[in-house]
C-alpha cells in the first residue's frame, strides 16, 4: 500500500464541510499602489510549494528549508517527493516538487518578500518565468485569506492546472477536513469535493508513477521511484 496515498473524505465529512463554507466569511486583502492593507495575526497556517531543477536538487530543498525556518515560518508538515517533467517550457532538466504547512506571524506580503529573499541567496536570478532555477518557492495558501495585489494572488493561481503541485498539497491535507482553515483552502478549489475533487478531476493517483509525475524517495545519491509498485523493506 502507497502510504503516501489519500483516501477521499467520506460523505459525511463533505456534507460538514459544505455547510461550513456556505457559513464562513473569507477574508480579503486588496493591494495597489494607492491602497494597501496588511493583516498581521498570529501564527498563521500557510501552505509553501517547493521546485528545484538546477544542481543537487535535494540540498537545494533542504537549504531553502533551513533558510525558511531561520525567517520566521516554522514547518510543521512534509508533503513526499515527485521527478516531475517541465511545464510550459519543455527544454529543460526535470524538477524535484514538493509541499509543506508551515505557521508564521508574517504578514502575507512579508512572507512573499521572505521566500524572495531566500530564492536570490540561493542563486535564482530574475528573467525569463518557467526556465531553470535552483530553487522556486510559490505561496499556495494563506490562512483563510484570499490576497490579491500586483505581486502576490493567493490562493496561487495555477493549482488547479498543476499536477505537480496538487499531487504534494495531498498529501499534506490528508483524507480529513480537520480544521475550520483547511475547510476554507478546499472551498477555494470551486469543486462539491474541494481539492480532493480537484486532485481526481487531474487524474488523481493514476497519475502517478508516469513519466511526468514519479514519486521519489532519496536513496544515496539518486532518487528510487517508489510510485509504481509495491515494495517491502
Amino acid at each position: 500500500m502507497n502510504i503516501c496515498k489519500n483516501l477521499m473524505p467520506t460523505m459525511r465529512q463533505l456534507d460538514g464541510f459544505t455547510k461550513y463554507c456556505r457559513a464562513s466569511y473569507f477574508a480579503f486583502i486588496h493591494s495597489s499602489p494607492n491602497f494597501s492593507v496588511e493583516v498581521h495575526t498570529p501564527d498563521q497556517e500557510v501552505v509553501i510549494a517547493l521546485g528545484s531543477n538546477v544542481g543537487d536538487r535535494l540540498h537545494n530543498f533542504n537549504e531553502a528549508l533551513q533558510l525558511m525556518r531561520k525567517s520566521g515560518i516554522h514547518i510543521t508538515r512534509h508533503g513526499c517527493l515527485y521527478e516531475t517533467a517541465p511545464a510550459y517550457v519543455t527544454d529543460q532538466p526535470n524538477f524535484l516538487n514538493s509541499a509543506v504547512r508551515a505557521v508564521t506571524q508574517l504578514g502575507p506580503h512579508e512572507l512573499l518578500g521572505a521566500l524572495k529573499k531566500i530564492e536570490k541567496e540561493m542563486g535564482r536570478t530574475d528573467g525569463i518565468r518557467y526556465l531553470p532555477r535552483p530553487i522556486d518557492l510559490d505561496i499556495l495558501f494563506y490562512g483563510k485569506l484570499r490576497v490579491s495585489s500586483e505581486i502576490l494572488t493567493v490562493p496561487h493561481e495555477r493549482i488547479w492546472e498543476r499536477p505537480f503541485v496538487i499531487a504534494p498539497l495531498m498529501d499534506l491535507l490528508g483524507s480529513t477536513i480537520d480544521s475550520d482553515t483547511v475547510a476554507c483552502w478546499h472551498s477555494f478549489s470551486m469543486h462539491s469535493g474541494g481539492l480532493f475533487d480537484a486532485w481526481e478531476k487531474l487524474g488523481g493517483e493514476t497519475l502517478t508513477g508516469k513519466e511526468g509525475l514519479k514519486r521519489v524517495l532519496p536513496i544515496r545519491k539518486g532518487l528510487w521511484d517508489w510510485s509504481t509498485k509495491t515494495s517491502v523493506m
